[in-house]
């Protein structure tokens, strides 16, 4: 993309905009992880950087668990402009049982829309220095709740719940729904 995912808006919304809207209707507590924090200042939330550069969302992920004032973190991804309050609040209902509550569907897992617990700081610490840099190499260690397509079956539409936008053709194909 040449441009920030967070700002493609979606009917005259950024997603980041679209994003704070869900979140902030379910969390007393929410943080951009971004390394443009100026870009974001309007928000009025924290903004946190990463500390070393190109290491991807796992480094986003380690200084959001770091920084936040609660055990339990809904970590999600930008570029995802259809968020469900009433899915989010049932993935909670198994922390702080569990290390990291992760949707898993026919597609795949979703670790950007997952809940991960403050007890995974000292091993993403671990992957982080050996360079292990996939999120999903952390659910080899933690203690994981895969949150099955057949658990998710109340809510309509998990394709569109989950898709992101990694290309133009992906935003196309997004505004089309």
């Amino acid at each position: 993309m040449k441009k920030d995912k967070a700002f493609l808006e979606m009917d005259g919304q950024p997603l980041v905009e679209r994003s704070l809207e869900v979140l902030q209707t379910i969390f007393s507590e929410v943080i951009i992880s971004s390394n443009k924090p100026e870009l974001f200042e309007r928000y009025e939330v924290p903004i946190i950087r990463d500390e070393l550069l190109d290491r991807g969302p796992i480094e986003g992920l380690y200084q959001g668990l770091k920084t936040a004032a609660y055990d339990n973190v809904f970590f999600v991804a930008c570029d995802m402009p259809f968020l469900k309050t009433d899915l989010i609040r049932f993935l909670a209902k198994w922390i702080p049982e569990y290390d990291i509550v992760v949707p898993k569907t026919h597609s795949g897992l979703h670790p950007l829309h997952a809940f991960y617990h403050r007890r995974c700081l000292p091993t993403i610490k671990n992957s982080l220095e050996a360079g292990r840099l996939k999120i999903i190499d952390l659910f080899l260690v933690c203690s994981v709740k895969y949150v099955e397509e057949t658990e998710l079956e109340s809510f309509s539409d998990l394709a569109k719940v989950f898709y992101n936008v990694n290309t133009p053709e992906d935003w196309t194909a997004i505004r089309k729904r």
